[in-house]
């Protein structure tokens, strides 16, 4: 009876994916502590709002004329989050693209303006629109719902980490078995 060898992990791929199994396993607890603060956050919201007319924050109270401000893309085998610059590009482009009715019928009322509107619109610094304010104005938008934001937003690093780690271990794996 013969054995043959079959192909394996090296002992440096081995370490290197239990390295990456571990690290894997640590983006998910930072994942789920997140969420979980993200989730209770929005709670303490929806209890503190429970008494006004709409009741709970949830998609009901949502604008749909809003837009995403977050985007990820893809650089090659890696995911990684959009910069603020390329994301306030990319929704001014789908702005122009959807208003240029809207934008000559500004452009008749505002004649008398002038440059100095001009002026000041190459003075501003763009910003990205804050999501909460579609819940009401910037004083009147509890605490505890900024935090739910910030908890949420926190784990877009985290959610992008993962996939990132997932694409290394399932390399890693693949590469044995060929």
């Amino acid at each position: 009876m013969s054995h043959v060898s079959k192909p394996g992990l090296s002992e440096s791929n081995s370490v290197e994916l239990l390295k990456q199994l571990e690290a894997y396993d640590f983006l998910l607890e930072q994942l789920q502590a997140g969420f979980s603060a993200g989730f209770y956050q929005l709670s303490r919201a929806n209890y503190h709002n429970k008494d006004t007319i709409r009741g709970r924050y949830g998609s009901d109270y949502w604008d749909q004329t809003f837009k995403g401000t977050q985007f990820i893309t893809a650089q090659g085998p890696k995911l990684a989050r959009l910069p603020e610059s390329q994301v306030l590009e990319i929704l001014e482009s789908e702005d122009e693209s959807s208003s240029e009715s809207d934008e000559k019928d500004e452009v008749l009322r505002k004649r008398k303006e002038g440059q100095s509107s001009e002026r000041k619109k190459a003075g501003l610094k763009k910003r990205l629109p804050d999501p909460l304010l579609m819940f009401g104005g910037a004083l009147s938008i509890p605490s505890s719902l900024r935090q739910c934001q910030s908890s949420f937003k926190g784990s877009i690093e985290s959610v992008i980490e993962l996939a990132n780690c997932r694409r290394r271990i399932e390399e890693l794996i693949s590469n044995t078995q060929d």
